[in-house]
């Protein structure tokens, strides 16, 4: 099962990108940061649509690098009409969140970065987990379903065969 990480960001902001990488590495998530998953000479628009529609949540690191960003927010509005999850992190003390998501609680990164990130971490594991459990569950129902189907049909096989 793979479990999509979306990171949003100001190229300005790549040491805080950097840092929220280092949290995942050796866990079952897959990150996506433009800066190192497009190759060169891919098309970048492309690519982030594609990561952004097929992610399972989306970070956002917002600093006033962020906020001046066209292709920052343009990634948050591709994410809100996806009905994407959204986690915000935000990098800047007294720098409050875009309009259109400014009803999510969000992470001050600026207050304590190390807690922030390892909250950000634990938050992400979390939503693997709740994703695993889900396709175990339903992966147990079709089980049963199946097994409920074989007996039926045993069933009405053994109910015509004694009616001969």
């Amino acid at each position: 099962m793979k479990f999509k990480v979306f990171i949003s960001y100001s190229t300005q902001d790549l040491t805080q990108v950097e840092l929220l990488r280092q949290q995942l590495l050796n866990t079952p998530i897959e990150v996506f940061v433009a800066e190192h998953s497009v190759l060169p000479g891919e098309d970048l628009g492309i690519k982030i649509t594609q990561a952004i529609a097929e992610c399972d949540l989306f970070v956002v690191l917002w600093s006033e690098n962020a906020e001046s960003s066209k292709w920052v927010s343009q990634e948050i509005g591709h994410a809100k009409a996806k009905n994407k999850e959204i986690l915000p992190l935000v990098l800047s003390k007294g720098l409050g969140l875009p309009a259109f998501i400014s009803n999510l609680k969000y992470l001050p990164v600026h207050e304590n970065t190390e807690a922030a990130l390892t909250k950000a971490r634990e938050l992400i594991v979390a939503g693997y987990n709740k994703k695993s459990q889900a396709l175990q569950a339903q992966e147990a129902k079709k089980q049963k379903d199946q097994e409920q189907l074989f007996l039926l049909g045993a069933g009405a096989f053994l109910l015509w065969a004694f009616s001969k």
